[in-house]
């Protein structure tokens, strides 16, 4: 449906706008319905002359803006910024503001109609100014426009901002999943906070930053994650591993995150049995593909690839896995020769090609797919969505 199409279908809420208008007001300005009627039949001629702007004009002229009519105006821009002409829907929503005729309410949601027009046209410094007029005015509108700056800034990545604007949402108005959704949200800011700082090695501030993730969501994983590789960075092991501990409870799926992490403050710690220990304690409670090939590493390590080679055969099948029996296949290959050593590396090559093709992440909420954890889905725009991918292909 183009644009045209669009206003013929409203022309219907534009004669019944026409209609009020004329029974309530016939009886004091007897001229004033003919006024109107001229602008509507002039907008007919553009219509039908495939003006678009021209018709859009005198649709604004034909009806007076008052609270009759001002929901025909607001679905007319809202359906326009919709289709992706936020020109017109910023002309219709200016030209309702710029009406006195308008209760001080009504006047907010014309407001708040045309910093959306702003936002989806990518003002933001424009949408920004109304929005937070509205917080500061409207009583009515002043959580929806706290939760547009929230996105705003989310955008502009001015996280202390969005974290600010999120705080002052009222959690009264949200059922309790929402409520939590909100928590998750500053938690992420923070996160995002903490990085910054750790660029400029300002590591008090990230602790500080951390520890806001984890008040806001005691249950962050990525927050945990982040604070065991600033205990890392300063060869706080222990620390870190406390942090560590806490990721299978947290979010299970998070696990193969940290792994590197675990073997590395064990390795540094000088505890390789306790690590075995504790990588089988994990793989009985939670199972993956990647912790099979880490415990099949240090098994390698501690006995030989035999040892390794034995493990993985067991596992694979328990879970078919396409990448743990790519694992086995190295193992096997410094071993063997001939023709068999040929078969093997036609086999890994097949593998590996199967590999390189599948995703290692994926969202759960759009289904966004690639080999590199995000922690804000680029499809969806939602925090903590995507998932390592279970299964053969993944985990």
């Amino acid at each position: 449906m183009n644009t045209l199409a669009l206003l013929g279908a409203l022309v219907l809420g534009v004669l019944l706008g026409l209609g009020v208008g004329y029974i309530r007001r016939a009886s004091r300005e007897l001229r004033q319905p003919k006024d109107y009627a001229l602008q509507y039949y002039k907008g007919l001629s553009y219509l039908f002359n495939e003006q678009p702007d021209g018709a859009i004009d005198a649709f604004i002229g034909s009806l007076d803006v008052n609270s009759d009519t001002l929901e025909t105006h607001l679905a007319l821009g809202n359906m326009l910024r919709k289709r992706g002409e936020v020109t017109k829907a910023i002309k219709i929503h200016q030209n309702l503001l710029a009406r006195p005729g308008l209760t001080t309410r009504q006047l907010h949601e014309a407001q708040l109609e045309l910093a959306r027009d702003y936002v989806r046209s990518g003002l933001l410094d424009r949408a920004e100014a109304l929005l937070l007029e509205l917080v500061k005015l409207s009583s009515a509108y002043q959580q929806v426009a706290l939760e547009h700056l929230v996105e705003i800034y989310q955008d502009e990545q001015e996280w202390a901002k969005a974290i600010d604007m999120a705080a002052k949402l009222d959690s009264k108005h949200y059922k309790p999943k929402q409520a939590y959704q909100l928590n998750q949200l500053q938690a992420h800011f923070s996160c995002e906070l903490a990085l910054l700082e750790q660029k400029q090695r300002s590591y008090n501030k990230v602790r500080n930053h951390l520890l806001a993730a984890l008040k806001y969501d005691p249950q962050c994983v990525r927050a945990s994650l982040l604070f065991a590789h600033l205990e890392i960075i300063q060869g706080r092991y222990r620390g870190a591993l406390e942090h560590l501990h806490k990721v299978p409870e947290q979010a299970p799926d998070f696990i193969i995150e940290a792994l590197d992490m675990i073997c590395e403050c064990y390795d540094k710690l000088g505890e390789p049995e306790a690590l075995l220990r504790y990588l089988q304690s994990l793989y009985d409670s939670y199972p993956s593909n990647s912790l099979v090939l880490k415990i099949a590493e240090k098994l390698r390590w501690v006995n030989d690839d035999y040892r390794a080679a034995d493990f993985i055969a067991e596992q694979l099948k328990e879970r078919p896995s396409i990448r743990t029996l790519n694992r086995l296949v190295e193992l096997y290959l410094p071993h063997s020769e001939g023709r068999g050593r040929e078969n093997l590396q036609l086999l890994k090559q097949l593998v590996d090609k199967v590999i390189a093709e599948k995703p290692s992440y994926c969202c759960t909420k759009c289904g966004f797919s690639g080999n590199t954890i995000h922690w804000l889905c680029p499809g969806c725009k939602t925090w903590g969505s995507v998932r390592p991918i279970r299964g053969v292909a993944g985990e």
